[in-house]
């Protein structure tokens, strides 16, 4: 589907929020600010209010400077195969916009593994393998993004600003061996099976922070991105330890100088916990659980701009909660 079969018409009780957004955005930023557009959590459904919100992101990404918009994973409810597909893709291709990059991340509902665990069909029959969701979602990213060759589908990925000496890394913290058992079930769940594998966490520490061949190397910084926080410790809303995760802590760690903040979904709340002098940032959910609909509180999202020069992460809400100004 492409980005000229959705428009960027938005309700009428959105349209003095996207200004007070974009007014937000643009106080004290200049043009090595870099922006990023951080949605997560849609649990989009088919035709859902959720492309309402995209339709924000496209008309905000066409009104300010936008390096990027970042969906960090869950992108659809759970359901029979072809529907949850269909909803992936559809809210992926609604927020698409011309010159303006969309990174997807993968979440824990995202495989649609708990679709033959709820109804036991002792089966892969639902499960979206890491094949098609990288031919699905991250394919057309090619040339785009640096991949871990031969291993694209381990559905990490990063992307470099040179003019504003930024690399956005897209990690995967359900990076597990897609396996079937005798049974014929799956022998690792993605719904609650949280890892980085050995491979990822040679790729960034080999490649996410190798800036050997970029111009000024030493102040290159780094925004990354997860669904599930790398460490759960001190954090609310966590459920399953991730595998390796410590250890990718340690080589994010070793890296601080490079390093200005870990983004994360998944826990659907906001909250910011600085570790090792790294801030660890969650955004709430911009799928509409508990809250009225037909307002813009019905989502949350947030465009986060990195000043380097101040040392300073704006991080400006869009919908549900409020804005935060972070020190890096």
């Amino acid at each position: 589907m492409s980005t000229n079969q959705f428009n960027n018409d938005i309700p009428e009780y959105y349209e003095y929020w996207v200004s007070q957004a974009i007014r937000r955005t643009m106080k004290d930023q200049n043009e090595q600010t870099v922006r990023v557009v951080f949605y997560t959590d849609p649990h989009h459904m088919p035709g859902g209010n959720q492309l309402r919100t995209a339709a924000v992101i496209r008309q905000l990404a066409q009104n300010i400077s936008v390096d990027a918009i970042v969906c960090g994973g869950d992108f659809s409810e759970n359901g029979p195969k072809e529907e949850v597909e269909r909803s992936q893709m559809e809210i992926l291709d609604a927020l698409r916009v011309r010159e303006c990059p969309v990174f997807p991340v993968k979440g824990n509902h995202d495989d649609n593994s708990i679709q033959d665990f709820h109804l036991k069909t002792g089966g892969v029959d639902h499960v979206i393998f890491p094949q098609q969701s990288y031919e699905d979602w991250l394919k057309p990213l090619e040339g785009k993004v640096v991949f871990d060759k031969g291993n694209e589908c381990g559905l990490y990925y990063y992307y470099d600003i040179p003019g504003k000496k930024t690399r956005i890394a897209i990690l995967n913290s359900i990076d597990i061996p897609y396996q079937t058992a005798d049974s014929g079930e799956l022998k690792h769940n993605g719904q609650w099976e949280y890892a980085f594998s050995e491979r990822q966490l040679d790729w960034v520490e080999r490649k996410v922070f190798d800036f050997g061949r970029q111009p000024s190397s030493d102040e290159w910084k780094v925004l990354i991105f997860s669904h599930v926080a790398i460490i759960q410790d001190g954090l609310e809303g966590v459920d399953h330890d991730v595998a390796n995760g410590e250890a990718m802590w340690d080589i994010i760690r070793r890296n601080q100088k490079h390093v200005a903040a870990c983004f994360f979904g998944h826990v659907h709340c906001d909250q910011v916990l600085v570790r090792d002098g790294i801030p660890m940032i969650s955004t709430l959910n911009a799928a509409t659980y508990g809250r009225l609909i037909d307002m813009a509180s019905e989502t949350a999202f947030d465009i986060v701009s990195l000043n380097e020069a101040k040392n300073e992460l704006s991080i400006i809400r869009f919908g549900a909660g409020e804005d935060r100004s972070i020190r890096i």
